[in-house]
């Protein structure tokens, strides 16, 4: 069986958030959250998956929340099974985004230390456009946006 996503369950964001990347879970602490967000993250999303390797283990999971009609908010958070096949998983992470619907702008933060995602970030079409100092640790991070239209 190939890597593939499908929709993402509770039970997959548990086993995210108990088998995180350090550099994800410290993007996910540097902006003020504990590791009980995901669960969260996937039942807000308008649209979340999870990412799974060919044996089925979870990669990650990912989402889209809806900001306001055409734009989301959009997140990923990933387990070291990601390093296994990472070009497997960049594929099935564009053929998601291109199923996307009803999106014109999607963006987010991502830790400025986190190079992993924003080498990611910048194969599925993603730009940095500024940094920003969050609280409550104001650590660096860019906003990264993409636009659907």
């Amino acid at each position: 069986m190939k890597p593939y996503y499908r929709e993402a369950t509770f039970k997959d964001a548990i086993a995210v958030a108990n088998n995180i990347r350090e550099d994800d879970l410290q993007e996910v602490l540097g902006l003020g959250h504990s590791l009980a967000v995901i669960p969260f993250c996937v039942s807000m999303s308008d649209v979340a998956v999870a990412f799974c390797d060919s044996d089925g283990t979870v990669a990650g999971v990912a989402g889209v929340i809806s900001e306001r009609p055409g734009v989301g908010q959009i997140w990923m958070l990933c387990t070291p099974v990601l390093s296994r096949k990472p070009i497997t998983f960049v594929r099935g992470a564009k053929k998601w985004l291109a199923e996307l619907q009803g999106y014109k702008l999607l963006w987010n933060l991502a830790d400025a230390r986190n190079d992993f995602h924003h080498k990611l970030l910048k194969m599925l079409g993603f730009k940095a456009i500024r940094k920003a100092y969050p609280p409550p640790y104001y650590l660096p991070y860019m906003e990264i946006v993409k636009l659907c239209a």
